[in-house]
């Protein structure tokens, strides 16, 4: 973790906050992305939790890439074209693989413009909640370039294959009503309301059984690319499993008592 990020944990609820608001918390040449990936690291395996926030400090959840960067062809931006494919797998999609197959229940409190790859970021979280401030968009065809952190794959699956290409291939973005409306956020709030209502999703389902919501988290993530029939042997399987833990016996008895 760098100063360019702030980990903060309460209970079973880690938070991280990009930290450079004075560059719109761009993911590259900022120290952000790398200290996202060393927070992450940090989290990813701790039993003790069950919920991540993600959120920006200033106006702006992301500005995604550093266009300086691109401009002088600087960080993951420099070199042969493969060397940029391979700057490219190690940094910014590691960062979209790492919080994808995280088995936390992630919630992205969009509190301003989330661009490229900042609106991917956003968008591979679980839920999203933004404020009125938020604008969302893929404006890479804007600068000569393809969605290049995964939004091609993420956006058809939220809206719709139709939808998605229209807003990728005219780059424009999405005001806060619009990406309500779209199903690229679940809600909006005011700007000094948003934290207070994510953090009350999140200690919501931070209070369901721990070990469930992770196992549940991943039948989610799996429920992406595995045909019917062996998700229900999987869905199968982690049921058997939940079925041998405490937890599982303290809520039942729990639900009993409450209805005696």
């Amino acid at each position: 973790m760098t100063d360019a990020t702030i980990l903060s944990v309460e209970g079973r609820i880690a938070t991280i906050t990009m930290n450079r608001p004075e560059v719109r918390n761009a993911l590259t040449g900022t120290g952000v992305l790398d200290g996202l990936l060393s927070s992450l690291e940090g989290i990813k395996d701790d039993a003790d939790l069950s919920m991540l926030i993600l959120t920006g400090a200033g106006s702006a959840f992301s500005a995604g890439g550093n266009l300086k960067d691109m401009q002088a062809g600087e960080g993951i931006f420099e070199g042969s074209a493969g060397h940029i494919a391979e700057s490219y797998r190690e940094s910014v999609l590691r960062l979209m693989r790492t919080v994808a197959d995280l088995d936390l229940v992630t919630i992205a409190a969009i509190n301003g413009p989330a661009v490229g790859g900042g609106c991917d970021l956003a968008l591979i979280c679980d839920l999203r909640v933004a404020s009125r401030a938020a604008r969302l968009g893929q404006p890479a065809v804007n600068l000569g370039l393809v969605p290049g952190d995964g939004g091609a794959w993420i956006l058809p699956r939220i809206v719709g294959w139709q939808r998605a290409a229209e807003l990728i291939f005219t780059g424009r973005l999405v005001e806060a009503d619009e990406a309500v409306a779209l199903g690229l956020v679940l809600e909006l709030t005011e700007p000094d309301m948003l934290m207070t209502r994510v953090d009350d999703l999140a200690r919501t389902i931070a209070t369901k059984p721990p070990h469930a919501v992770r196992l549940t988290k991943r039948l989610l993530r799996h429920a992406r690319t595995t045909d019917f029939d062996a998700f229900l042997d999987m869905t199968a399987a982690f049921q058997a499993i939940a079925h041998h833990t405490q937890e599982h016996r303290d809520a039942i008895e729990a639900t009993l008592r409450q209805e005696s």
